[in-house]
């Protein structure tokens, strides 16, 4: 389990700096790191609005199964777009697309309600264990 997972973090940090490189090589230093930046705070406006409209969502009860995993999912799009870097700032980006961002939230809640407690995804089973 820790292999793929530090393989898939030590090769991201490359990748970002691969592309941190060649974009510098093309544009220039100051240039890259201002596009950084801004990226970074364009892509925290963004999640700032998508959050609350999510939020709102929730508080009305209007939320899928699936769309309560949109609140973490704007968090970690939030992480990626204030790391630094351009790939990491694409799918931080993709995440904030709704649309795609309800996918990748069904697909993690069938994942994880195969494995969990509750049974299989679609099993709205309620079971109370009392002493």
């Amino acid at each position: 389990m820790c292999g793929p997972l530090l393989f898939g973090m030590v090769g991201g940090f490359a990748l970002e700096l691969w592309v941190l490189i060649q974009v510098g090589a093309r544009v220039g230093a100051f240039e890259t790191v201002l596009l950084v930046f801004l990226t970074a705070a364009a892509g925290m406006a963004l999640v700032r609005g998508q959050s609350l409209t999510t939020l709102e969502r929730l508080r009305r009860g209007q939320a899928e199964r699936a769309e309560v995993l949109e609140g973490p999912l704007l968090l970690v799009a939030a992480l990626l777009l204030l790391l630094p870097g351009f790939v990491s700032d694409a799918v931080g980006a993709l995440l904030l697309i709704p649309p795609l961002r309800r996918v990748v939230a069904r697909k993690l809640f069938e994942r994880v309600g195969r494995g969990g407690p509750g049974g299989p995804p679609g099993d709205d089973t309620i079971i109370v264990i009392r002493r």
